[in-house]
């Protein structure tokens, strides 16, 4: 990193677009992420995929960036929600092969299969539905918009507390509605849960 600018230096100069300071925060910060994301378990080649995919979101996002924030703090939460989203995704995959839950992938259960998926999909769109509009608008922000709390806190003009409060009662809503469905084998529901 140049040592003439400090990290919030740095970020005031990446919300305008310099490249320079995009380059020496991802030098600075790079190794830093890498290092964390192995201590979480990643591997080499997936540690390396979440520091790109972390710097790609910061510079998408650079015009939203705050200076007087850490954003070493910034660049960690991305990085947990990344892990979070590649764990659950591994999670899925696993519980998809162990039950061998293949949608629309054998052409003698295709059929069947679509089926299901759409009871799933038409269950699971109800269930959001009956959500109140505030536990609804928060939960799409987060899960098909893939917001931050503080993000979705800005846009919405709420506090983050109240963010994390309305997610916190929609996830447990949805859970119980899941829990009372049958459509879903159990083993998977309680894997899909713990993730």
């Amino acid at each position: 990193m140049n040592n003439q600018q400090s990290v919030p230096e740095l970020v005031g100069l990446l919300q305008t677009g310099d490249q320079k300071a995009y380059i020496n925060l991802y030098n600075f910060f790079a190794p830093k992420i890498l290092n964390t994301c192995k201590k979480m378990y990643l591997n080499q080649q997936d540690a390396e995929e979440v520091v790109q995919e972390v710097f790609l979101k910061v510079w998408e996002k650079r015009g939203q960036l705050d200076n007087s924030l850490s954003f070493n703090a910034y660049l960690l939460t991305i990085m947990r929600s990344l892990i979070f989203k590649r764990s659950r995704k591994q999670a899925l995959d696993i519980a998809y092969q162990k039950y061998n839950i293949q949608f629309l992938s054998k052409e003698d259960n295709c059929t069947e299969e679509a089926i299901l998926f759409e009871e799933i999909k038409s269950f699971s769109n109800k269930a959001i539905a009956s959500l109140p509009k505030g536990q609804q608008e928060v939960f799409s922000l987060k899960f098909s918009e893939h917001l931050t709390a503080d993000e979705i806190a800005v846009k919405l003009h709420l506090s983050k507390r109240t963010v994390e409060n309305q997610l916190y009662k929609a996830t447990k809503e949805l859970k119980k509605k899941l829990i009372s469905n049958e459509l879903i084998p159990y083993e998977l529901l309680m894997m899909l849960l713990i993730y």
